[in-house]
């Protein structure tokens, strides 16, 4: 089985309507949009964190697949799941 998830899908020209060319262009813009989103939607939640001193959102509980239900974590739980993610370890408690 190939991975042809990974490569873009090449632009088809529809005749008549678009050229190549244009769909190039259109599939470089969708691309510079998905970037952005990327980019902003991160950075506005740094900027919460570190600029206004908001707190970092803690694991509540547990979603249980096998029988559809949520157990809430006790506090030391919390605790635990919170010093034990890898997002913690990489950037700290803050």
């Amino acid at each position: 089985m190939r991975a042809t998830f990974l490569r873009l899908n090449k632009p088809k020209e529809i005749p008549g309507i678009v050229s190549k060319e244009d769909l190039k262009k259109v599939r470089s813009y969708q691309l510079i949009v998905a970037g952005l989103l990327f980019t902003v939607v991160p950075s506005i939640e740094l900027y919460r964190r570190i600029y206004l001193g908001g707190e970092r959102k803690i694991q509540q509980g547990q979603y249980n697949p096998k029988d559809g239900t949520i157990r809430d974590f006790t506090e030391e739980e919390k605790v635990e799941v919170f010093k034990n993610s890898w997002f913690t370890k990489i950037f700290g408690e803050k």
